[in-house]
Formats: structure tokens, C-alpha cells, sequence
């Protein structure tokens, strides 16, 4: 016995389009079942023909058979119960039907029969489809192959679906001499209607849509119908303008002006099966709640605001940015809501929200008011402590506001004017300026009040001559381009062009004052008064006497000379502060003079050959003598007789000293040699540098400890130097 297990309820059918699909005709004439591919309903089907009675019965009526279904309709239905059969049935002629059980089911121990109040008769040449409902609600189930029998019960079906081993369908419908055909198509073995989803109640709020859905399974042609309660039982609702959506799946229930509230159920039909009611659910609509009472503000410029509302508590308000849809603004449920900062006015809205319904929103402007523009602004400037008056434009008299500051504070009282003039100051102080158009101010504008610094006066230079002439004038304490000149201690024009630290006297022939001040393009400086002097002391004057001098070192030595042997005056009236070094040593040495000792330092230079330098001293009426100083810088080479490059930083290198700073010796080419006479290594300009010997030959490998032979030439014609030399690793 074949055992078929139905893990989920799913339809089972046969359509024939292909073959006979197992179905089988065992009682039928020859136990043959016949296939055919076209004339079904629509596509292929089967028949079979009846056979025929002993032939001791006269006349010989043919008998009944049934089609056998295949192991596809056998095994565990238990969830078909209140499902159906259905299959089409066809016969060759119509006469009177023999009353036969149109269906058995069996499970090999029982077996149940149905017997419909009308027995099946399926018309000639046409089709007619058959339903078998798989419940004991009919009573056509009987318990024994016999229309009279006991009906089956709910039980005894069950119990049958729950393991079926043979399921068939009757063919010979019709008593005539001759055998008739009984054809079969489109047999489907459908489980019942199963409600999957049920409507789940709803509270809603007046003017909300409340939405009910219900989804079932079981059947190829499922249909809903949305009912409604209505004082004694459910009715179908149509749609309306209440409802929409009657006979899909999801009921749609506009609450507007408080409607639709009540209990409803949605009624779920199929093809040859019973209705099925969902579960009933109750649709609450409950009020709205006032809407609030709401206050805009207003700010200038971007910024943000502070809006209010009444009407709710704490936590029921709600703030939108739409008028409709949207979502509230996230943690704003209380009666004030402050904007981010908006550079245009904005409407807002709010509602209340009493945990239950909210209410329409109120629109509530946040608005934007323009800032004016912001007003030009003229500093001023004066030398000295002053009192200066500052400028400003664009606005109206009135609008102007004058600050200490550029923001906050409070402007200065009774200032609004175009012009402000400070109170006296003593350095350079900023003020602000804004216009006030009575609703907004715009940004302040800075109006600086400056005090420039009175120079220092120069320090002035006087020039003396014994006979009449021209004098040259000098003053410091600023550049060239800020001096002017007069000739008079007070007022009067400087001398044009004279912007410089001397000016040149025109031909003098008694001693005259000149005055110099310094100029730094905003304030002037008092004069200070220089004198050209003719005649005088000074025309008797001897300078001072410097005898030369020279001396000598080695290169990186240092060389010093006394001064007070070199240095006389006939008149007995040097000024030693003067003495200075007027130009450096050629050779960049460092010089200085310290207690009357010349001491030049070679430390770091490679320099050698005649380095010069000239010192300077004046008298206490301004006579000056110079002087040159000659040093002879020199030095022999000083040829090292041994390497031991071996990373102990000592002797690492070849040291042919002094090579690369006498003149004779810089052009040079070194040549070493092993004993055989080969040349391991040679270079041109030998430095202790770059050009040097390490231990490397010409291919830069390592050479083997030993006694080596050197040869230097010089490109100067200098004697060539020879000797040895020990590398030792």
C-alpha cells in the first residue's frame, strides 16, 4: 500500500495536458484507460469504457467503473477537511442515471461514499464540472456504498483524510444496450480556505484613515468581502465615501466628521467551498483635541527664534515644518521651540498631541527681519595727544549708533550722527559705527582714531673748515627719504629735495646753524640745531700718526698686534673710542680690537698668503686717520706616514695637511703604489674631503695591510713629494 505524506496543504491536480498522469480505469472494459491530447476541457483527458454483466443476465447491461487516482491523492489530507474535489465529466449519451456513489475515499480498513441529493449526469458531448465537499456538513458521506446508508460523521472523514489509500471518480453514468465512453479531465483536490491574517482592531483619531486587512489561503480563487455590524448581524459593506476597498484584501475607513467607527469582520469566499468569516474586531475613532494657540517671533539677520504655543500641557505639543505629513520635530513636545539658525523668515507649525489624537497645526512665522547695510566709515589721524572727529556714511541723521566696542555694550549716548569726535587721546583707539534703521542694526564698521608718535629729533653732526667753503652736514636716527632741513629753529619751509641724512652747505664764509628734524610721512620731529663751522681750534689741528705695520701666522692661527706702539697724535688729543676696525680682513678672518690689541682669528679657514685690513682713529676735534694692516697667512704640508681605516674613528683617512690651502699645493695629483710598483690609487686635487685615500683601490676594494709608496705633483712646478706610507686594518 502506498502511503503519500501532505506536509503543507497544497492543491493537487490533474489536467492531462501530457499523459493519463497514473489515473487508472481497473473495472473498466480490459482494465484500460484511454489518453487523449486534444478535446479535454480545455487540453488532453482521459476515458474508459464500462463493461458488460454476465452474459446470463438478459439483455447484457453494461456495469459502473471508476477512475483510480494516482499516489499523488493518497496520504495524510487531514487538512483538507472542508476543502472540496472538483472534476470534469463528460459521456457519450444521455439516458436515465443509475444511482451509484459518485466518489469513494478509503484508507484501506474504511472507506466512505458520497451521494449527492442529485446524482451526477454529466451531459453528451459536452463538459460539466462536479464538486465533492470533504465535510460532513451535506450528510452525502455515507459509511456503506448505498444513498440510504448512515452519513459519515466529521470524525470518521477526518479520520479517513488523515491516511487515504485509494480515492476514485464513477464513469458509466448511463444505462443503454451499447458500452458509453465516460470521459475525465481537470480533477484538483483543494484544501479549504485558511485565514492567515485577521484584521487587528484599530483606535483612531477623527480624520484618520483606519486600514483593516485580512489575507487566506486554500483556494485558486479566494475573494473578501468587508462586513460591518449592524444591530442584529453583518452586513456587506459597498464602497462609499466612508469606504473603499470592500472586496480587496485591505478596508480603507475614513473617519472624517467622526464616522465609521463599529465591529467588522471581512466574509472570504472560493471556487466550490464554504464561506469563511474572519474574526470580528471593533474600529474606535476617538476626537481631536483643540488645536493650540500659537505666538510667532521675529530676530534680524540669520538667527535663531523662540516660538510659543498654549493650549496643551507639558509634552503634548508637537512641532512640524509641514502643515501636513511630515514628522515632529524630534524631542520638541513643550510649549516653546527655538528655530536653528534660518537666514529667511519660516513658517512653523504645532499641534497637540494628547497621547491619544492630535489636533490640526497652527501656523506659527518665524520671521527674518533685514539687516541694514552696513555704513562707511572714515578714520582720522593726528600727531600727538588730540581730540579727533570721525566719519561715517549711507545712513540717515539719526540712524547712526557710535561704539567703544566692536560688539555687545551700549553705544555711546546721543551719538547719531554722521561725525563723531573723540574725547582727547593718547594713542591710537578704535571706535565702531552701525546704522539703526529702528527694527534692526547692521554690523559695526570700524573708524579708527590715530595717534601717530612724534619722532625723536635726530642726532645731528656739525663739519668745520678752516677756510670758506661748502660743509657737509650729517644726521642719524632715521633713512634716507625722512629728514628735512632748515635754517630756521621754527616754522618756515624745509629746503627742497634735502630729504636725506647730509646736506651739503652752499659756499659758507662764517660759521652758520642749520636745523634737521625727522619727517616720517605723518608727524615731524622738533629741529635740532648743526653747526657749519669756519675757522676755529680745529684749523691748527694735527690728526692722529698710525705707522704701519705688519705680521704673520699659520693657517688656522691666530696673529695679534699692539696698537699703542703704532698709534701717536702731535696734539695730544686722541679719542681712543674711535678706534675701530673700518674694513674687515679679506680673508673673512674674525677681527677685533680690545684694549688696544689687534687680534685676528683663522680658527676654521683654510686660507693662506697676505690677508689685509684697515683700522681707523680720530682726535677730539674730528680728525681721523686710517691705516692698513698686512698679515701674511702661511703654512708647509704636513704628510701623515699611516691609515688605519678600522671604524674606530681614528686615522680612518689619508691627512696630507695644508694640501688644499696653500695656492702652490691646491692643484695636485696623488698617486700610491704597492711594493711591486703598481698604481693602487691616484686622484686629482687631493682635499682630505671628497679626494682622498680610505683603504680602497681604484675599483674601490679593500687593499691588504701592508707598506705603500706615495708620489705628489703639483700643477705649481712645486717639488714633487715621494715617500711611504702603512695601511693597517
Amino acid at each position: 500500500m502506498l502511503s503519500f505524506s501532505v506536509v503543507a496543504q497544497a492543491q493537487i491536480t490533474s489536467s492531462f495536458n501530457t499523459n493519463t498522469e497514473g489515473w487508472t480505469a481497473p473495472n473498466a472494459i480490459s482494465n484500460q484507460i484511454f489518453y487523449s491530447s486534444t478535446g479535454g476541457n480545455p487540453g488532453g483527458f482521459v476515458s474508459a469504457f464500462p463493461d458488460f454483466v454476465p452474459a446470463a443476465i438478459i439483455p447484457p447491461y453494461p456495469t459502473y467503473f471508476y477512475f483510480t487516482s494516482p499516489a499523488s491523492y493518497l496520504g495524510n489530507f487531514s487538512s483538507y477537511y472542508n476543502g472540496n474535489i472538483t472534476f470534469d465529466l463528460r459521456q457519450a449519451t444521455v439516458t436515465t442515471s443509475v444511482v451509484r456513489p459518485e466518489v469513494y475515499i478509503s484508507n484501506g480498513a474504511n472507506s466512505i461514499y458520497y451521494f449527492p441529493s442529485v446524482p451526477f449526469n454529466p451531459p453528451s458531448s459536452s463538459w460539466a464540472t462536479y464538486s465533492v465537499p470533504l465535510s460532513s456538513v451535506s450528510g452525502a458521506w455515507k459509511t456503506t456504498p448505498s444513498d440510504t446508508g448512515p452519513s459519515a460523521t466529521q470524525a470518521q472523514i477526518q479520520s479517513i483524510l488523515s491516511n487515504i489509500t485509494a480515492l476514485g471518480i464513477r464513469g458509466r453514468f448511463n444505462i443503454v444496450l451499447s458500452p458509453g465512453i465516460t470521459s475525465l479531465d481537470n480533477v484538483v483536490m483543494q484544501p479549504p480556505i485558511t485565514i492567515t491574517t485577521h484584521p487587528i482592531a484599530q483606535s483612531v483619531c477623527n480624520g484618520t484613515t483606519a486600514s483593516l486587512t485580512a489575507a487566506a489561503t486554500g483556494n485558486n480563487n479566494i475573494t473578501y468581502r468587508w462586513q460591518v455590524f449592524n444591530a442584529t448581524a453583518y452586513f456587506d459593506l459597498n464602497n462609499s465615501a466612508v469606504y473603499s476597498g470592500v472586496s480587496t484584501p485591505t478596508l480603507n475607513i475614513n473617519t472624517t466628521g467622526m464616522m465609521g467607527a463599529g465591529s467588522y469582520r471581512c466574509r472570504v469566499s472560493g471556487t466550490n467551498t464554504a464561506d469563511v468569516p474572519t474574526m470580528a474586531v471593533m474600529v474606535t475613532v476617538n476626537a481631536n483635541p483643540s488645536p493650540p494657540l500659537a505666538s510667532g517671533s521675529s530676530a534680524c539677520g540669520s538667527s535663531t527664534i523662540t516660538l510659543n504655543a498654549s493650549g496643551g500641557s507639558a509634552g503634548q505639543y508637537r512641532w512640524y515644518t509641514v502643515s501636513t505629513g511630515g514628522t515632529p520635530i524630534a524631542g520638541q513636545t513643550n510649549s516653546t521651540y527655538t528655530t536653528p539658525v534660518i537666514a529667511g523668515t519660516t513658517t512653523y507649525y504645532v499641534s497637540i498631541n494628547n497621547g491619544t489624537c492630535e489636533s490640526t497645526r497652527t501656523p506659527v512665522v518665524a520671521t527674518i527681519n533685514s539687516i541694514p547695510t552696513a555704513p562707511g566709515a572714515t578714520g582720522n589721524a593726528a600727531c600727538g595727544p588730540s581730540a579727533i572727529t570721525l566719519n561715517a556714511s549711507g545712513g540717515l541723521a539719526g540712524q547712526y549708533r557710535w561704539y567703544t566696542v566692536s560688539t555687545g555694550g551700549t553705544p555711546i549716548a546721543g551719538e547719531i550722527a554722521d561725525s563723531y569726535t573723540t574725547p582727547l587721546l593718547n594713542s591710537t583707539t578704535p571706535y565702531y559705527v552701525s546704522l539703526n534703521d529702528g527694527i534692526c542694526e547692521s554690523e559695526r564698521i570700524v573708524a579708527e582714531a590715530i595717534i601717530n608718535p612724534i619722532p625723536s629729533p635726530p642726532v645731528t653732526t656739525g663739519a668745520s673748515n678752516c677756510e670758506p667753503g661748502a660743509l657737509i652736514l650729517a644726521a642719524a636716527g632715521a633713512a634716507d627719504g625722512e629728514y628735512v632741513w632748515y635754517d630756521v629753529p621754527s616754522g618756515g619751509t624745509p629746503f627742497s629735495g634735502e630729504v636725506n641724512s647730509t646736506y651739503t652747505t652752499p659756499v659758507l664764509n662764517s660759521t652758520t646753524t642749520y636745523y634737521a628734524a625727522i619727517n616720517n610721512g605723518f608727524c615731524e620731529s622738533s629741529r635740532q640745531d648743526v653747526t657749519a663751522t669756519i675757522g676755529g681750534a680745529a684749523c691748527t689741528n694735527s690728526p692722529p700718526q698710525v705707522d704701519t705695520s705688519s705680521t704673520s701666522t699659520t693657517i688656522a692661527g691666530v696673529a695679534t698686534i699692539d696698537l699703542t706702539i703704532l698709534i701717536s697724535d702731535p696734539d695730544n688729543n686722541l679719542d681712543l673710542s674711535t678706534l675701530k676696525i673700518l674694513i674687515s680682513p679679506i680673508s673673512n678672518a674674525t677681527a677685533q680690537i680690545n684694549n688696544m690689541v689687534l687680534t685676528i682669528n683663522y680658527s676654521g679657514l683654510t686660507f693662506s698668503g697676505r690677508d689685509r685690513l684697515t683700522i681707523e682713529i680720530c682726535d677730539l676735534l674730528g680728525s681721523c686717520t686710517q691705516q692698513e694692516i698686512i698679515i701674511d697667512v702661511g703654512g708647509d704640508l704636513n704628510i701623515y706616514s699611516g691609515i688605519s681605516p678600522n671604524s674606530d674613528l681614528f686615522n680612518e683617512k689619508w691627512i696630507i695637511q695644508n694640501i688644499e690651502s696653500l695656492p702652490e699645493t691646491k692643484s695636485n695629483h696623488v698617486s700610491i703604489f704597492n711594493r711591486w710598483g703598481d698604481v693602487v690609487f691616484e686622484v686629482d686635487n687631493y682635499d682630505n674631503n671628497q679626494n682622498v685615500f680610505i683603504g680602497l683601490n681604484k675599483s674601490g676594494d679593500k687593499l691588504s695591510s701592508g707598506i705603500y709608496f706615495y708620489k705628489i705633483e703639483f700643477s705649481s712646478g712645486l717639488k714633487t713629494q715621494t715617500g711611504y706610507l702603512t695601511l693597517k686594518h
